[in-house]
């Protein structure tokens, strides 16, 4: 073989394999197209079951993370991008919570706290938490990585944006419906925090979709709690003042 022609295998052999990796990039599933944008707000009622809740394995999870499940109701609006307000009551105590954009305001009688969690997307409160796939937070709080397909699910990792924080989520994604159907919370040390799996999919309007029953298991993989979110309404409209930080 010639110089001439070992070149030019040389020069087919690159172009072959630079065409291989541009067809599986190209292959390579996009978390904003298996995203909905579609919700501009929403109301709902959050609601723990009882009869499904164990505090013991709460607990397991971490103490406040359990305490909030004393809270057996909660009202909760959300408008687009990245505002919601959450509003309970336990034991005639009325509880607060709003995020707009990166800023948190917690009320409680006789205590208010306002802070900027920007660099702490964790704490922020999104659709994720509703089981939702949805294209404001990922464009504001997490950068999506495809990991695989399993079956009908795309799965991506979930990292934080703004931060030094390595912890990640991992959420298995139906894009026909842009519903979560699986969401595992890891830490630093890529140990398991918490699980949780939604179930029940109700289409509320034409393309989109909630879970009707979202259930939390510690890392120990047992049930600590369900929740059933009932009462939804969708693009009905949500004034701008139930967001305001003051």
């Amino acid at each position: 073989m010639n110089l001439r022609s070992y070149a030019v295998l040389t020069v087919a052999a690159a172009l072959t394999i630079t065409s291989t990796a541009a067809t599986r990039a190209a292959q390579t599933p996009r978390a904003e197209s298996a995203a909905t944008g579609k919700i501009r707000d929403m109301t709902a009622t959050l609601t723990v079951v009882d009869a499904e809740t164990n505090f013991d394995e709460l607990k397991k999870i971490g103490g406040s993370f359990a305490t909030s499940y004393r809270f057996k109701r909660m009202d909760l609006s959300y408008k687009n991008p990245d505002k919601i307000r959450l509003e309970a009551k336990v034991s005639g105590i009325s509880g607060l919570m709003v995020f707009n954009g990166d800023t948190k305001m917690v009320k409680v009688p006789f205590r208010k706290d306002i802070r900027n969690v920007r660099q702490h997307p964790g704490q922020k409160q999104t659709l994720m938490d509703l089981g939702i796939f949805a294209t404001d937070y990922l464009a504001s709080a997490y950068s999506a990585s495809y990991l695989r397909s399993e079956r009908n699910l795309q799965v991506y990792k979930l990292s934080q944006r703004n931060t030094d924080s390595r912890s990640y989520e991992v959420v298995w994604v139906d894009p026909k419906t842009s519903l979560i159907t699986r969401r595992v919370s890891f830490d630093a040390e890529n140990e398991i925090r918490k699980e949780l799996r939604f179930k029940n999919p109700l289409q509320v309007r034409p393309g989109i979709w909630v879970p009707r029953r979202i259930e939390v298991y510690n890392q120990f993989g047992k049930l600590g709690a369900v929740q059933a979110l009932e009462d939804v309404k969708v693009n009905l409209g949500v004034g701008e003042s139930l967001f305001r930080i003051s």
